[in-house]
C-alpha cells in the first residue's frame, strides 16, 4: 500500500461560534455546509487517517476545532486552533481506522467573538490497506437544469457542470494507469420529473461507472458494481445525462476511487468553468483542490505531510490572449522547484514538463506559481496537475 495526499482547497471565511461540515476526500474542494448530511461520503476502502491539517490565514476569534467525523460522531483526529492565531496547526498524534463502508468527513467549530477567521487548504493522509486508493472527486453545487443532454463536469476542485462544453475542457489527463470505481454521488434536491444519469466518462466517451437518479430522489448514490480501466493520458471526468423537462437537480459531492498498484497518485487544482489570470502578474495556486489564487505565497502553501517524487506537471488553458510566454513552475518550500512549464503564446491546450522531476520530503510545503507578461489581456487556466509516485514513503509503511 501506499499513502496517499487527500488535499482540499477552498478560500473558506467563517463566522464566530458557528459549526461547519466539509470533504476530505482528494482534490476536491471543502463545501462548508452547515448539513452535515450533504457532506458525508461513503469510503469504500478499508486504511487509516492520519496528519489532519489546516493552514489558518486570519484569526481574531476565540479557540476552535478542525476535527474528523465518522458518521455523525466525532473521531480521533482532532487540531485545536489557538485563539487569535494563524498559521500551520495539525494532529501528529491521533490517527482513525477507516472500514469500508464508513461514512468521513470533516468538521470546524470556530471560537467565539472577533471579526475574521479565513482557510484555503486543509489536508488529511489516507494509507489503503491494499493498493493506493485515492478518492478523488468534487464539491459541485449548481442546479442541473437542461433538457436531454449531457453535462460534462471536472473530478477537481469545483467541478460545476458544464453544458455542451467539451469533456478535454473540465477533465484531468491522468499521467499513471489505474482503476476507477466506487462512483458515489450526493443529491441534496431534485425537482426532476425524469431519470438522470451520472456516469465516468473516459476519453470523452462514456464509461462503465453509472448511476440512475430517478425523478424526485435524494441523498447518496453510488455504483459498487462496475470499474474503468484507465491508462496513463487517458482524459477522465463525470457527466450527467438528464431526460426530458427543466426541473432543477442539484448535487453536492461526485468522487471515485482511483486505484493504482504502482504508488502513483494524481494532483489537480481546478475550476471547471475556468479562472482567468490577467497580464502582468505572478500569482499563486494550491496543489489541489478548488483553483484559487493569490499574490501573497504562503496563504496557499501545503506541507505535505508525505514523502514523494512529483513529476508531470501540467496545466490546461483554454483561453489565452497573451501574446508572450507565460509560465507556470512548481514551488517547493517557497522557492522555484525543478518542474517549469512554458505556456506558449496565443494557444491553448495541455502544456507539460516530461523531463524534470522534484523529490519531496514530508516537511516540505509545495504550490503552484504562474506568471503572466505584461502583454495583452489574460489565460483561462481550467487546471493544474501533476503525479506523484509515494514509493519512497510505501517502503517505510
Amino acid at each position: 500500500m501506499a499513502t496517499v495526499l487527500n488535499q482540499v482547497g477552498e478560500n473558506v471565511s467563517m463566522v464566530a461560534s458557528t459549526t461547519e461540515y466539509g470533504r476530505i476526500s482528494s482534490n476536491i474542494r471543502w463545501g462548508s455546509n452547515a448539513t452535515e448530511a450533504q457532506m458525508i461520503d461513503i469510503w469504500r476502502s478499508a486504511g487509516t487517517l492520519s496528519n489532519l491539517y489546516i493552514n489558518v490565514l486570519t484569526n481574531d476569534r476565540g479557540a476552535s476545532t478542525f476535527r474528523t467525523r465518522k458518521g455523525t460522531a466525532n473521531a480521533n483526529l482532532v487540531v485545536s486552533i489557538t485563539a487569535s492565531t494563524t498559521g500551520k496547526f495539525e494532529d501528529t498524534s491521533n490517527t482513525d481506522a477507516v472500514t469500508a463502508g464508513d461514512n468521513w468527513h470533516a468538521t470546524i467549530v470556530t471560537g467565539a467573538g472577533g471579526t475574521v477567521f479565513t482557510f484555503r487548504v486543509l489536508s488529511v493522509l489516507f494509507a489503503a490497506s491494499t493498493n493506493t486508493v485515492q478518492k478523488m472527486g468534487c464539491a459541485e453545487s449548481a442546479n442541473i437544469t437542461t433538457a436531454s443532454a449531457t453535462n460534462p463536469g471536472a473530478l477537481y476542485g469545483n467541478g460545476n457542470y458544464q453544458a455542451g462544453a467539451a469533456d478535454s475542457l473540465v477533465g484531468v489527463t491522468l499521467r499513471t494507469g489505474g482503476t476507477l470505481r466506487n462512483l458515489f454521488v450526493y443529491i441534496s434536491a431534485n425537482a426532476r420529473t425524469t431519470t438522470t444519469t451520472f456516469k465516468s466518462r473516459v476519453n470523452s466517451a462514456a464509461g462503465n461507472l453509472t448511476l440512475d437518479v430517478t425523478g424526485s430522489s435524494t441523498g447518496s448514490f453510488e455504483d459498487t458494481a462496475n470499474s474503468d480501466t484507465v491508462a496513463s493520458g487517458d482524459l477522465i471526468n463525470w457527466a450527467a445525462t438528464t431526460g426530458t423537462g427543466t426541473e432543477a437537480i442539484r448535487t453536492r459531492g461526485i468522487i471515485l476511487e482511483l486505484v493504482t498498484t504502482n504508488n502513483q497518485q494524481q494532483h489537480a487544482t481546478g475550476e471547471a468553468p475556468g479562472l482567468s489570470q490577467t497580464a502582468g502578474l505572478t500569482q499563486y495556486y494550491p496543489l489541489a483542490g478548488r483553483l484559487n489564487t493569490n499574490a501573497t505565497e504562503s496563504n496557499l502553501i501545503t506541507e505535505t505531510n508525505l514523502a514523494f517524487t512529483a513529476s508531470l506537471l501540467q496545466i490546461n488553458i483554454s483561453a489565452n490572449t497573451i501574446a508572450l510566454d507565460s509560465t507556470l513552475t512548481l514551488r517547493k518550500n517557497s522557492a522555484a522547484g525543478n518542474q517549469t512549464v512554458a505556456i506558449t503564446a496565443l494557444t491553448t491546450g495541455i502544456f507539460q514538463d516530461t523531463v524534470n522531476t522534484d523529490t519531496i520530503v514530508a516537511s516540505d510545503t509545495l504550490d503552484y506559481e504562474v506568471v503572466t507578461p505584461s502583454t495583452l489581456t489574460s489565460i483561462t487556466i481550467r487546471s493544474i496537475s501533476l503525479l506523484g509516485d509515494s514509493t519512497v514513503a510505501s517502503a517505510s509503511v
